[in-house]
């Protein structure tokens, strides 16, 4: 599966980062401390869908629109509403 990659000054929900790092080691919700993504707009950190994806039950109950990698040997960032990664 292919994903689509846009520069960040192109996504219109980019204004909504705020945090850039936190502290925590494990998902909020379950504990799991691998492949982690957290909140750009509170910092939260949750699972990805690797895992038990509680990165998306985060989204799809609060709208907050993007996630960074978190602690992980790779660094992106993903718009849930542009559907894409940052770049």
């Amino acid at each position: 599966m292919e994903y689509r990659r846009i520069k960040r000054s192109e996504c219109p929900h980019s204004a909504e980062i705020r945090v850039t790092a936190a502290e925590a080691e494990a998902c909020a919700v379950c504990g799991e401390t691998e492949h982690l993504r957290m909140c750009t707009s509170c910092g939260a950190v949750f699972c990805c869908e690797s895992s038990k994806a509680h990165n998306t039950e985060h989204f799809q109950e609060t709208q907050h629109p993007i996630i960074k990698s978190h602690r992980t040997p790779y660094d992106f960032y993903w718009c849930y509403r542009c559907n894409a990664y940052l770049a």
